[in-house]
């Protein structure tokens, strides 16, 4: 019979073993490959969600300034002088030359409404066309437009002034190629803008004009190929391009391609290894070489045991030995693959600048810290901070020295916070801590603490020493409420109160109004 030999069946033994430690192997890698894949695509799903979040921030911030321009004393007095007399606009405009010049906009206009025309920013006749059928549905927002400067943020806001809405301020920025520089910058990805299967824009000029195809959620542009996410860019005035969201790919299939090539070597070697060590102990056949068939069913059952080595020359400790060898490098490599796993674990919920947590990761523990404090008949605070003027910083002393003071601030916010304080980076220079007490005076000592400590903080670099202040809102969640609403509505009390410090002068604290102290 064909297997009746003691030498056939133990041949029998190291084929079936091959083909084992082939296949765990090989499943090893695929494993790995899908894990890394799907890894990809939720850290894309989750900086994409940053990305909206800094968009809708974006929002907010450019509508305050609308606000801010529309609610002056002087602008309003000089709106209602032009409207009601019909003097000149030259003054009103001089006036938000001087006192509003230092905003981040790119142009203005000012309409009046009773005779629904341009009175500032008549060089903008397409700026204010589009205002002017703005107004027509609403009076106040934010709203994205496309033109002949390409895609641009428009925020309006109404001038009112003893009970009479005079007209309204607009405000614009334009998102150009520094926009999605600036964007590509903070969140490592690309960002491009398409129409009809076209790149009209992109952080990097080089894909402008190529054709944009999706499949399976990534594109191709020559030879990078890109996680593609769609960003929904709400409300929008006409027809404006698609912006799309992405993480390149091309990395990771490089990593990819050098594990394969890795596995397929451990593969060869480890095979022919085990059929030449096979061949020579047909005729020495002890218990060694029955422990070593014992071990490799564990590596197929997905085990990595420990083989110690022997001193013994003799070929079944040689093929002991080789195999403590390809365990050992197995180990390493498994090793590897978990600090990788690790590291996108890690990633998916911090800050990359700051090390602090994201906006992600708030999502995912709000739920559990508000359980917290009902179990122990508490609150929990939200300290929303602002780095004062940081715009000013990034302007002087470079975005270098920008994130210099980020990182310094959040190291300094980890020092005064408390052991179980939750530290987030809400975007951009906005930060938030979570803090659970019974005791609104010890929040409102931490918040002032935390405030002297950035007074007195001293940021050094390129030779230069930097120095800000913050200004801190003060709110805590409500219980009853759903975890969404909860949230949001603490985070907007938060904010308000933020908002108030910044009106009354920053580099301090306030708290939310409802809140006794």
């Amino acid at each position: 019979m064909l297997f009746s030999s003691y030498r056939s069946k133990l041949l029998v033994y190291i084929i079936t073993m091959m083909v084992l430690l082939a296949g765990s192997l090989i499943y090893t890698y695929s494993y790995v490959r899908n894990i890394l894949l799907q890894e990809d695509e939720h850290h894309v799903d989750s900086v994409a969600q940053i990305f909206l979040s800094q968009l809708e921030a974006e929002k907010i911030e450019y509508q305050r300034y609308a606000d801010i321009v529309a609610e002056d004393l002087r602008i309003k007095e000089y709106m209602f002088v032009i409207v009601g007399i019909g003097s000149e606009a030259q003054p009103l405009k001089d006036i938000y030359d001087r006192h509003f010049g230092w905003l981040p906009i790119s142009r203005y206009v000012v309409v009046s409404r009773d005779k629904g025309e341009m009175l500032v920013g008549r060089e903008h006749a397409d700026l204010g066309k589009t205002v002017l059928d703005i107004l027509k549905h609403t009076d106040r927002g934010t709203f994205y437009s496309y033109g002949d400067y390409g895609l641009e943020l428009i925020a309006v806001s109404p001038i009112v002034y003893r009970g009479r809405r005079l007209g309204s301020i607009a405000v614009s920025y334009f998102m150009d190629d520094a926009w999605l520089s600036r964007y590509m910058k903070n969140s490592g990805g690309e960002l491009f803008l398409t129409q009809d299967g076209i790149v009209l824009g992109s952080s990097s000029r080089k894909y402008i004009g190529q054709p944009f195809k999706i499949d399976n959620s990534r594109v191709q542009l020559g030879k990078d190929i890109f996680f593609v996410r769609p960003m929904e860019l709400s409300p929008v005035h006409g027809s404006i391009p698609k912006v799309w969201f992405s993480l390149p790919e091309t990395s990771l299939m490089k990593r990819l391609e050098k594990h394969r090539k890795a596995t397929m070597l451990i593969i060869l070697a480890s095979l022919s290894v085990i059929l030449l060590l096979g061949f020579i102990i047909v005729r020495n056949f002890t218990e060694p070489l029955s422990q070593l068939v014992k071990l490799a069913g564990e590596v197929a059952a997905g085990n990595l045991p420990r083989l110690d080595k022997s001193v013994a020359k003799n070929e079944i400790t040689e093929l002991s030995n080789q195999f403590s060898d390809m365990l050992q490098a197995l180990r390493e490599q498994q090793k590897e693959i978990q600090i990788v796993h690790a590291e996108l674990e890690k990633s998916a919920i911090t800050d990359s600048l700051t090390g602090l947590y994201n906006r992600r990761h708030l999502n995912d523990i709000f739920p559990k810290l508000i359980a917290q404090a009902e179990r122990s008949s508490q609150r929990l605070f939200a300290l929303l901070i602002d780095l004062d003027k940081f715009k000013n910083i990034n302007d002087t002393y470079g975005h270098v020295c920008g994130d210099k003071c980020l990182q310094d601030f959040s190291d300094c916010l980890r020092q005064v916070s408390r052991a179980n304080d939750y530290l987030f980076r809400m975007g951009g220079e906005e930060f938030l801590v979570l803090a659970l007490s019974d005791d609104t005076k010890g929040i409102v000592a931490l918040s002032e603490k935390i405030r002297r400590a950035i007074e007195n903080l001293e940021v050094e670099c390129n030779g230069q020493i930097i120095r800000f202040t913050i200004s801190c809102g003060i709110s805590y969640a409500k219980p009853g409420e759903s975890s969404d609403e909860n949230l949001n509505s603490m985070l907007s009390l938060a904010d308000a109160a933020l908002y108030r410090a910044k009106k009354e002068g920053r580099n301090r604290v306030r708290v939310d109004e409802h809140i006794q102290v």
